[in-house]
């Protein structure tokens, strides 16, 4: 049976409140002591079942339903329910109670609706909640300090005006943080940003407040010594992060990660990201952390290099996505500067030529093949020897670009990184042999190829393009392992195909990539893309080959002329000594715009002309 008269519910109060208005009202006890009498516990009030709400329902005469409202319903050892809203017991912290004095202030207030008793407010228990939205201070706590205090502490505080005035004189201006206000919006049954929604409050809240605690505080901040006005404000920045989604989270750790790179600091992920990474990766008590562990596992496998078989937050990693310089030498035994000028100069990675950085990454496969191909590359002066060929033959394969060098012509490359990968020259040996046709006996007219260039009057490599682009109907070859100087052609036939074809000057695409120095997209691109005067900055030319199959041809002065009159950012950097990311910063803010985004030509492309005058 009810007590009478029944006592109205208040907006936003909390149960445990709310029974404590009772029983001062109704009875004249402290809470504890009307629990006793009615035989309640108090562990069942602070995580009431159905049982508990349908007594307390029967003593105040208010609904089950509604009263649920107002409570965290425990549904495991350490779960519980609040409107639907499903989430860790930690969510409402009980080892401390926070509060505004301001409101418990009006709340004395003979014109209150609570006839003078004091409220606490269901959302001060929320640990996102933490500044009051009312009077726009923070919250202050207190700690309680043993089992009972969770009961008595607030009518023994209010008790006391003078103290809670001195509070109010004590608390912190602050706006409510989005993320408070998203979740007490979504306790009401608001919805949100669909990432954030997908996952259980508490995670998507503690999110939130990780991500800004970081940039807000510092990476390496003692948690414990974060006040509430600074989680507030984490809070806020990490949500105006979150409402994007994965690309959210993933732009607030590239923060953090230009600031460890900027800073040059040496480490892996949790020098970079601190108490973040620390809270993913050693899950002392095996909470879960939601969505956001696996778009920072990501994020660092794609920037740092993270051996296989390391345990990353709870995942063994399988395969190894980047690498540093360093981790790459321990891996291959190449030396650290070869490493850093290899993957500098082949655009694998920006940075200084002279210094290698341990934060700077690159991708894990074409390094450890492009080391591979520096290991067992041939100098020019032993390529004579490899393909069997006169040393200016083996001198102009290179300069052409007919064997392309380790790195494109040009590059500030030393040592080994100026020689031919085998697996190159090799490949070159098994296209100029497999378009020959194998014979006993060579036919009448057939000459090798230094010998029919001095004929024909034709450049020997053109006569090695035509051969590679299947111009000629008669190329033979009777003792392979004469690898170049066994491949026969005629004279004549030479003569004719190379003087209908105005094949000297061109080149074909495989080699107009390598002297221009970038991918065939970006040659593409640049065939389609008109320069200042409306011309084509590189033309294209279509012929026949002898078995009628169309191939594509550049001029080669072209190419010369583009690249005498345009320099790329990698290269403006070399120049300078410094790193491509901070040269266009400059080039930016001296009012240099590239010829083409990026993604056109493969990297930025600036025309010489106007960086002398700016």
């Amino acid at each position: 049976m009810a007590l009478l008269p029944i006592l109205p519910l208040i907006s936003g109060e909390s149960l445990t409140s709310y029974v404590n208005r009772i029983a001062s009202f109704h009875c004249d006890l402290s809470l504890a002591e009307f629990l006793r009498f009615f035989e309640i516990s108090q562990q069942d009030l602070l995580g009431p079942g159905h049982e508990t709400l349908v007594r307390i329902s029967n003593l105040t005469g208010q609904p089950s339903e509604d009263l649920k409202k107002m409570g965290f319903l425990r549904i495991g050892d350490r779960q519980v329910v609040i409107n639907g809203e499903v989430v860790d017991s930690q969510f409402f912290d009980l080892s401390k109670r926070p509060l505004c004095p301001a409101c418990l202030l009006e709340d004395l207030g003979e014109a209150s609706v609570s006839q003078g008793l004091p409220v606490g407010r269901l959302e001060w228990q929320m640990q996102p909640v933490r500044v009051c939205v009312k009077h726009g201070v923070v919250l202050q706590v207190r700690k309680v300090m043993k089992y009972s205090d969770r009961f008595r502490f607030l009518p023994e505080l209010s008790a006391d005006r003078t103290f809670l005035e001195s509070m109010v004189g004590d608390a912190v201006e602050h706006q409510p943080s989005r993320l408070q206000q998203y979740v007490t919006d979504r306790i009401a049954g608001g919805s949100g940003p669909n990432w954030l929604d997908g996952q259980p409050l508490d995670l998507a809240s503690r999110a939130c407040e990780m991500l800004g605690v970081i940039q807000v505080v510092g990476t390496h901040v003692d948690l414990r010594a974060v006040t509430e006005a600074q989680w507030s404000e984490a809070g806020d920045l990490g949500f105006s992060y979150a409402v994007n989604g994965v690309d959210g989270v993933k732009a607030c750790l590239q923060v953090a990660l230009d600031l460890y790179v900027s800073k040059n600091l040496k480490g892996g992920p949790q020098m970079a990201f601190g108490r973040f990474y620390q809270w993913l990766q050693f899950n002392k008590n095996n909470r879960p952390a939601g969505p956001i562990r696996d778009v920072a596992r990501e994020f660092i496998l794609d920037h740092f290099p993270i051996e296989a078989g390391t345990n990353l937050m709870g995942t063994i990693v399988d395969k190894q996505r980047f690498h540093s310089v360093y981790s790459l030498a321990r891996k291959t035994g190449d030396h650290p500067k070869t490493i850093n000028r290899a993957v500098i100069l082949t655009g694998l990675a920006e940075g200084d030529l002279e210094k290698a950085s341990a934060s700077i990454v690159f991708d894990a496969e074409a390094a450890e093949s492009l080391m591979d191909r520096v290991r067992t590359s041939i100098s020019v002066s032993a390529l004579e020897g490899y393909l069997n060929c006169n040393r200016v033959q083996a001198q102009q394969l290179a300069r052409t670009g007919i064997l392309p060098r380790l790195l494109p012509e040009g590059r500030k490359s030393l040592g080994v990184l100026t020689g031919i990968a085998r697996e190159d020259a090799d490949e070159f040996l098994d296209k100029l042999v497999g378009a020959a046709e194998s014979v006993t006996s060579a036919s009448e007219g057939m000459s090798d190829i230094v010998a029919a260039a001095e004929t024909s009057r034709w450049p020997a490599m053109d006569i090695v393009r035509g051969i590679l682009s299947g111009l000629f109907t008669k190329v033979e070859v009777v003792k392979p392992e004469l690898k170049f100087k066994g491949i026969l052609v005629d004279p004549v036939e030479v003569r004719m195909t190379l003087k209908r074809n105005q094949l000297k000057g061109c080149v074909g695409v495989e080699e107009a990539v390598q002297l221009i120095g970038m991918p065939q997209q970006g040659l593409n691109n640049l065939v389609r893309m008109r320069n200042a005067d409306g011309e084509p900055y590189i033309s294209e030319r279509m012929m026949n080959n002898a078995k009628g199959v169309p191939v594509r041809l550049f001029a080669l002065d072209e190419i010369e002329a583009f690249r005498r009159d345009h320099i790329s950012l990698t290269e403006i950097a070399e120049a300078e000594s410094c790193y491509p990311k901070i040269m266009k910063v400059k080039l930016d803010d001296r009012g240099l715009v590239p010829v083409a985004p990026r993604y056109e030509l493969g990297r930025f492309w600036y025309r010489r002309a106007d960086l002398k005058v700016a």
